[in-house]
């Protein structure tokens, strides 16, 4: 199988690979906000990662990118918990 260089770097189109990250991103956030929809979470990280990669292209480290967006929409829904409380 020929490999060929992931434009994203560092997160190929391998599947598994994506889903593997995923799991290390919802456990950053379970970690650092308890409570918090982890999964929901994740999801939006990634809604973030993909804006950032199609309205700039490429996106250096994009793991740590929707690492990043996955913790600030934690953040996110439990300042909006907190206020519907």
């Amino acid at each position: 199988m020929k490999q060929t260089r992931s434009r994203t770097y560092g997160l190929a189109s391998n599947p598994s690979e994506w889903a593997a990250h995923r799991r290390a991103v919802v456990f950053s956030v379970r970690r650092m906000y308890p409570g918090v929809d982890a999964e929901r979470a994740a999801t939006e990280g990634l809604g973030e990662l993909c804006r950032q990669i199609v309205v700039h292209g490429a996106v250096d480290r994009p793991a740590v990118v929707w690492c990043e967006a996955a913790v600030a929409a934690a953040a996110r829904l439990r300042s909006g918990a907190g206020s519907a409380a």
